[in-house]
């Protein structure tokens, strides 16, 4: 018995993919299911005719920001869940790894997926990765990508293996601070079993860096951690030997994919699976789309498509993918208001111009006046035009690069939208260019 079994009527808040998925997942449970979505509905239900409150992952908790609904039912001592509650108090056997951190959750979460797979294990995945928990078959493991969003939500987190790859500032409108948001994603290490963070990050060292059940994972040659990278390699301190060359890892470039490796390599070794499985695997991975995807090259200008950063620390990133190119970029949407400055800084002279659209432009212009050439281009498809126009007269390696820095909601319905657009408008590039 839990909490869902004696609750008839449940209030359903948010009818997004999240939403709507559980919606129908406690309607076969035998529920009377009730759906409350600030976009459609403006009559606020009376939350007292309900036993339980289900919200959707976005819906506003924290104290600055609380939902109107989430205020009443704390204040009746109604049961406010989570999506991944409901998962969990359905599913209480379930054998979940979860992986967070602000970059890099989504790749690691489809790496762990796809080696298990690959060798064998009964496996599912889900999460906000954009599959909903109630759309997975039964299965032995589950790999969830958790946001923290979903991890400050939820009240039955219990984890087999927690990964939290980086921490760096992002969502602080809804977490309120930094620190809230640093707190978020540690409920997943504080959940789980056996713990896997970053030696590089500073404020998971320092809460777990000395703790038991915590393997760590560095992409500097740092031999006190479990697995490293040295010399383009990856090292693993438990068999003192070299496990794989990057060099030869072709469909994951770039030293953030690296550390993304690094974990679904540690994961699926400390589950069964050899490095040679391991290895194989990887060699049949498919990049996801929207993350540094090269989409064309025309002449000697490449095309990339990295619609997914929508953070500095993310653009960073791959900025330094692509070192020893000249980068024309394309920066814009709706910021994060996180300072740009040193993130971008070490690949300046890589950066020719920067290309902004969307909401931001005034702020972005404002942040690099004095430091780099700035286009306003109001919108993506004339950033990219201008780009193409500047970016073909190189002779040398070049890159028209989306790395946005920004979420997307000013000019596009998400990430996913955008990317697939800026695709479009290439393939009409190429088509028009004489």
């Amino acid at each position: 018995m839990h909490i869902l079994s004696s609750s008839k009527n449940v209030l359903v808040i948010g009818y997004g993919i999240s939403g709507k998925a559980a919606s129908s997942f406690l309607k076969s449970k035998g529920h009377n299911v009730s759906v409350f979505d600030d976009k459609t509905l403006t009559e606020i239900p009376d939350v007292r005719a309900f036993d339980v409150v289900v919200k959707s992952p976005s819906v506003p908790v924290m104290g600055h920001n609380r939902h109107c609904i989430i205020k009443q039912a704390m204040a009746l001592k109604i049961p406010v869940l989570s999506t991944f509650d409901v998962f969990r108090l359905y599913n209480p056997e379930a054998k979940i790894i979860a992986v967070t951190g602000t970059n890099g959750k989504s790749t690691t979460t489809a790496l762990i997926y796809h080696i298990l797979k690959d060798t064998g294990f009964s496996v599912q995945i889900g999460g906000n990765i954009g599959i909903s928990y109630f759309d997975l078959q039964p299965a032995e493991w589950y790999v969830f990508e958790m946001s923290s969003y979903e991890l400050v939500s939820s009240n039955y987190l219990d984890f087999e293996v927690a990964c939290v790859l980086n921490i760096e500032p992002d969502h602080m409108e809804f977490h309120g601070s930094f620190e809230n948001y640093i707190e978020a994603k540690h409920l997943a290490l504080d959940n789980a079993k056996l713990r896997m963070v970053s030696a590089d990050d500073p404020f998971t060292m320092k809460r777990y860096g000395d703790l038991d059940n915590v393997i760590t994972v560095s992409t500097e040659c740092n031999y006190s951690s479990d697995v490293y990278i040295c010399e383009g390699t990856l090292r693993d301190k438990e068999s003192d030997r070299l496990i794989l060359d990057f060099a030869g890892i072709l469909n994951l470039r770039g030293k953030h994919n690296h550390q993304n490796i690094e974990f679904a390599y540690i994961v699926c070794k400390r589950l069964g699976v050899t490095s040679r499985e391991i290895l194989k695997s990887l060699h049949s991975f498919t990049p996801l789309p929207h993350r540094t995807n090269i989409v064309k090259k025309i002449g000697n200008v490449t095309f990339v498509n990295d619609s997914k950063a929508t953070n500095p620390p993310s653009a960073s990133k791959a900025l330094s993918t692509f070192i020893g190119y000249k980068i024309y970029w394309l920066v814009g949407g709706r910021s994060k208001k996180i300072d740009s400055i040193p993130y971008v800084k070490p690949y300046l002279a890589e950066i020719q111009k920067i290309y902004l659209f969307g909401e931001s432009m005034d702020e972005f212009e404002s942040a690099f006046q004095n430091i780099k050439e700035t286009v306003r281009c109001q919108t993506m498809l004339n950033a990219l035009n201008l780009a193409f126009k500047d970016a073909k007269k190189e002779v040398s390696l070049t890159v028209i690069l989306l790395s946005p820095m920004c979420a997307s909601f000013d000019q596009f319905d998400s990430f996913e939208h955008r990317g697939n657009e800026f695709v479009r408008f290439v393939e009409m590039l190429e088509q028009t260019d004489g």
